[in-house]
Formats: C-alpha cells, sequence, structure tokens
C-alpha cells in the first residue's frame, strides 16, 4: 500500500506538472518548487518512519496552504489525506477532518469544471486507495495462510515420522518378544527332553557291560525322548513358519511400501481370487515384474500413483501395474521391458503394455490346478 501511494503521489505531481506546462502558467516556478516540495516531505515521511506524522503535517499545512492561492494544489490533497490514513490511527476523525476539507476546498474552486473534476478526482483516488488496500489485506491473508499451512505441513510430516519410528520401535519389540517366546518354549520342552534322552543313553552305556537287557531299555527310552523331541521341533517350526501366499503378498506390499517411502509417490495394492494356488515360480516373476516396473515409472512416467492389481482366475493370473504419467503414443523396449518378458516366457506367460491412458504393464501366468 505504502509503495503504491508514493507511486501514485509522484503520477499526482506529474500530471499536475504537464497541466501547467500546458497552460503555459505563470506561475510555473512556482508550483515546480511546491510539488518538489511536497513530494520530498512525502519521501522523508516513508524512510523515517519515526518522524512520518510530522512530515506529513508538513505536507498538509503546505497543501493548505498553497490552496488559498493556486485552485490547482487541490488535486494534491486527496492523496496526502490518504497518507494519514495509511497510519491506521483515528482513521474516523481523520477520514472526517478530510472530508471537510475537501468540501470546503472544493467548493472554493473557481469554476464548476474544476469543481466537478476535483470531485471526480477525489472519488477515483479513494476509490483506487480502498481498493489497493483491500488487495493487500488479502494478500496479507493468503501470506499468513500460508505460513499456517506450512507450519501444519510440517507438524504433519514430524508425526508422520513420529509414527514410523514407533511402528519400527513396535516391531522390533514384537520380534524380540516373539524370539524370547521361541526360546523359552525350545528350552521348556525341548531342552528337558533332549536332556533327559541323553541322560539315559548315557546310563546306558554306563551299564551296557554289567545288565544288557537294561542298557537296551534305557536306550529305547532315549530313542523314543528323542523322537518327540524331534516332533516337538516340527511342531513348533510348522506352527510358527507364515503361510507361502501370505509371505509373497508381503513381499509386494513391502516393495511398494519402500517406493512409497522413498520417492513420495502414492502406491496401492489389491488383489482377487485364491493366490495360494501360485507356486513360487510365479511370485518370483510377479515380483521381479514389480520391481522394474517400478523403477521405469520413477525413470520416465513423470508419474504422482502407481496402482497394483493381482487377479487370480481359473486356470490364470494378471498381474496389472499402471501408474498415471505422460502417455506416450510410441515406446522403445529397453532392457527392463525385454527382461519382464522373459521372465514371463520362462511360464508359458504374456507381458501385455498399454499406453492410452498413463503406462500400463500387465504380466499374464497360466496356473496349473494341484
Amino acid at each position: 500500500m505504502q509503495r503504491f501511494n508514493l507511486f501514485f503521489s509522484v503520477l499526482t505531481v506529474g500530471s499536475v506538472l504537464t497541466l501547467l506546462f500546458v497552460q503555459q502558467s505563470p506561475v510555473l516556478t512556482t508550483a515546480i518548487i511546491v510539488l518538489l516540495l511536497w513530494l520530498s516531505l512525502l519521501l522523508l515521511s516513508a524512510s523515517f518512519k519515526k518522524y512520518r506524522f510530522i512530515f506529513l503535517l508538513l505536507q498538509l499545512g503546505i497543501v493548505l496552504i498553497v490552496s488559498f492561492f493556486q485552485p490547482w494544489s487541490f488535486y494534491l490533497l486527496p492523496g496526502t489525506i490518504m497518507n494519514f490514513l495509511i497510519l491506521k490511527k483515528n482513521q474516523r476523525l481523520i477520514l472526517f477532518a478530510g472530508s471537510a476539507l475537501l468540501l470546503f476546498y472544493g467548493i472554493h474552486l473557481p469554476n464548476s469544471a474544476m469543481q466537478i473534476s476535483g470531485f471526480l478526482w477525489t472519488i477515483f483516488v479513494f476509490y483506487v486507495s480502498v481498493t489497493i488496500a483491500e488487495l493487500s489485506q488479502e494478500k496479507r491473508g493468503l501470506n499468513d495462510s500460508s505460513d499456517m499451512l506450512r507450519v501444519e505441513r510440517n507438524r504433519l510430516a514430524s508425526l508422520f515420522e513420529q509414527s514410523i519410528m514407533n511402528s519400527e520401535a513396535r516391531e522390533k519389540e514384537a520380534i524380540l518378544s516373539e524370539r524370547q517366546r521361541l526360546v523359552h518354549e525350545i528350552h521348556d520342552e525341548l531342552g528337558h527332553k533332549l536332556s533327559g534322552g541323553l541322560i539315559q543313553m548315557e546310563a546306558a552305556r554306563a551299564v551296557y557291560q554289567k545288565d544288557e537287557k537294561q542298557a537296551e531299555k534305557l536306550l529305547d527310552q532315549a530313542i523314543v525322548t528323542t523322537r518327540e523331541g524331534i516332533d516337538d521341533i516340527r511342531k513348533i517350526l510348522h506352527a510358527e513358519a507364515p503361510e507361502q501366499e501370505t509371505l509373497n503378498l508381503n513381499r509386494l506390499k513391502t516393495e511398494l511400501q519402500r517406493f512409497t517411502e522413498r520417492y513420495q509417490l502414492k502406491t496401492s495394492f489389491h488383489y482377487f481370487g485364491k493366490v495360494d494356488q501360485l507356486s513360487s515360480f510365479q511370485w518370483q516373476v510377479l515380483l521381479g515384474n514389480l520391481k522394474e516396473s517400478l523403477t521405469n515409472t520413477l525413470k520416465y512416467a513423470e508419474a504422482t500413483e502407481v496402482a497394483v492389481r493381482l487377479h487370480v482366475f481359473k486356470g490364470f493370473l494378471r498381474f496389472e501395474i499402471s501408474n498415471n504419467g505422460k502417455t506416450t503414443k510410441s515406446y522403445k523396449k529397453g532392457l527392463g521391458i525385454l527382461g519382464m518378458e522373459e521372465r514371463t516366457a520362462m511360464l508359458s506367460g504374456q507381458l501385455v503394455i498399454d499406453t492410452t491412458n498413463g503406462f500400463t504393464v500387465t504380466t499374464i501366468l497360466p496356473i496349473v490346478i494341484r
């Protein structure tokens, strides 16, 4: 607002001088001196904010005094009053007093033409000033909103990082807890049985020379105990081992999650059908094609989102990886796409690429019902 007022004041001075030149007025020298003095006081008020009110009072005094002798100085009065309003102190009083001064001096203008032009000029100055003030206030509001959004964004980013750290800490705690449980279970169950079997075998060796039947009995008991321990080991491993399809689905999800965290691209994953029908080789092909597709998306697609869908039908599967990046009518098969085609062909599958909407890579593999 202050910059605009300074520019507008300079424009006013230039307009008045131009008008005096055109009219070939004999008071041109006096007018130049007055206008330069008025403009100098304005510049001083803008430069020395501590004494701004004093400089503006001097500026107003010059305009009021000169207006008694030179009617053209009336055109400086609206801009001078606006300088006071910018201070935002007693604005109602300043507006009331300024309106009274404008009315008083406007009535005493020498002719009706100057009165009408002075009235229109006053309205124009106030309208433009109010408009600029509103725009400046709106800009300040937008800047404040931008600062608040920036602070909120930083806060959410901190919360997100903290949540990731907390989830990692909980995951580590769960792993340690599960490991401790397995240790206790192995110690309590298997440890006692194997230790008992070992004691029985040592006892059998000790009595072998004296009593073969007793030694044979102890060995049989040791064999039974050891076999029970081996069976317990198998049961524990079978109970703790995750299902194959769950493990492979988690690998796909983990790959997408790492991609999102590292490159801030949104990803989604959906699967339908009986995924337990897939073999380990098929899971390897899907994971390899996913990694290659994500790499190509990062290099060439300029995308913001990647969607992955796995559909398992009767007799075949459809694995689709699509992004919302730029659309291209033609593309060149690089080593990445050729590698995906080779992996897919090894399992008698087919790789389909669609570029009509973003970039979509679809892997189709046959499924042998087991």
